[in-house]
């Protein structure tokens, strides 16, 4: 039979809805039949008391940036058992966490395209990454997908920002991804971006503006489009907080409000746009987030712009295991992999209860709840 783990008594999140107190299973790696916890060998169940408790699917952070494979493993302490990495390089990095075992599974995009005299094809140039990644036109785009497609990347990442990228190139690494089967998604923090990926017709646009509120023009474009959101909250406030974007926004003349941000969802929510939680956790010094923390404060952030708490923790497992194509889990299920977090309280009354972790499981296994150095408690700092 294999392993087994019999958790009872506990409220369950199915990644759709609350059910229980009731017993939930796990057989080996995967969830098993509720009916093999009638009479189990006592010598081969390890047997966990809910009470008390909330179990909800492993969660999943659908914009992260990871430094290495002892913090992406670190991200299953904090619940979060599967990543979205949006940029990765160099290509060494990129190998090593491709290659990584552990309790968190990563999925990347590698290099995302990105135009030289963009501010990101500024910053990529300052951090190493040569000139000879950027994409300049439709040519070099179709290079570029294959390249990522080479590399067996999980989707393909884009830079829509202004200044950048040409509309047509834009509309063609589309095009080639679709061509190979890969899902796009496309940085977009500005309005006029959102404009530029929806023209595209990008399947998942990351970040939401903070210059002007998305408006019916181009929400009713992400509704018959089908587009998808990853609004990372927690990145668009840090920014707003910060002095540097205060700074740039003085000399650009162009002003960030966090408040417009979180309009911005509630405007896409309210018109059933789905909207994934990501984080853009990241370790760059200036906007630094912690991976796996943060996820917890982003949940916060989501349902202050209006979202419920159910709607909040689809965010972070059915619906963002659904759209990234993680067939396998973000539900609880039997046969399903069994990534499971255990938290203390009602995360469907209080969503901070999130961050009262208990236990976490990945692909059966029970993960240890020891963290590193500096990342503190399961409360987000």
């Amino acid at each position: 039979m294999g392993g087994l783990t019999i958790i009872k008594h506990v409220r369950v999140f199915d990644g759709e809805a609350i059910s229980g107190p009731k017993t939930v299973v796990i057989e080996g790696s995967r969830i098993g039949d509720d009916a093999l916890a009638d009479d189990p060998d006592p010598s081969a169940a390890i047997v966990v008391d809910g009470t008390g408790c909330t179990l909800l699917p492993g969660l999943i952070d659908c914009h992260v940036h990871i430094r290495d494979e002892a913090q992406l493993a670190a991200c299953a302490t904090y619940g979060v058992t599967t990543v979205c990495d949006m940029a990765c390089m160099p290509p060494e990095k990129y190998e090593k966490l491709r290659a990584a075992k552990g309790p968190t599974t990563w999925l990347s995009s590698s290099l995302p395209a990105y135009e030289e005299n963009s501010r990101h094809g500024k910053l990529f140039r300052f951090t190493g990454v040569t000139l000879d990644h950027a994409v300049h036109n439709t040519d070099e785009a179709v290079k570029f997908v294959q390249n990522r497609i080479d590399e067996g990347v999980d989707y393909i990442k884009v830079i829509a920002d202004f200044p950048g990228h040409d509309q047509a190139v834009l509309n063609h690494i589309q095009i080639e991804a679709k061509k190979h089967g890969k899902m796009t998604i496309a940085h977009t923090a500005q309005y006029v971006a959102f404009e530029r990926g929806v023209q595209a017709g990008f399947n998942i646009l990351t970040h939401v503006p903070m210059d002007k509120v998305l408006d019916d023009n181009i929400v009713s474009k992400m509704v018959s489009q089908k587009t998808i959101a990853v609004p990372t909250l927690s990145m668009m406030k840090r920014m707003a907080e910060s002095w540097v974007m205060w700074g740039i926004s003085w000399i650009s003349g162009r002003s960030s409000n966090f408040q417009i941000a979180l309009d911005s969802v509630a405007a896409i929510r309210n018109e059933g746009v789905p909207i994934l939680a990501g984080t853009d956790a990241n370790n760059s010094g200036v906007f630094t987030i912690v991976p796996g923390q943060s996820l917890h404060h982003e949940l916060e952030l989501l349902v202050s712009a209006g979202l419920t708490p159910i709607e909040a923790l689809r965010a972070a497992t059915s619906l963002a295991a659904r759209y990234f194509n993680l067939h396998d889990r973000g539900r609880i299920a039997p046969g399903l992999r069994a990534d499971l977090v255990m938290v203390e309280g009602k995360p469907d009354e209080d969503i901070t209860a999130t961050q009262r972790i208990s236990r976490v499981w990945s692909g059966g296994e029970e993960a240890s709840m020891q963290r590193g150095a500096g990342l503190g408690s399961c409360a987000v700092m």
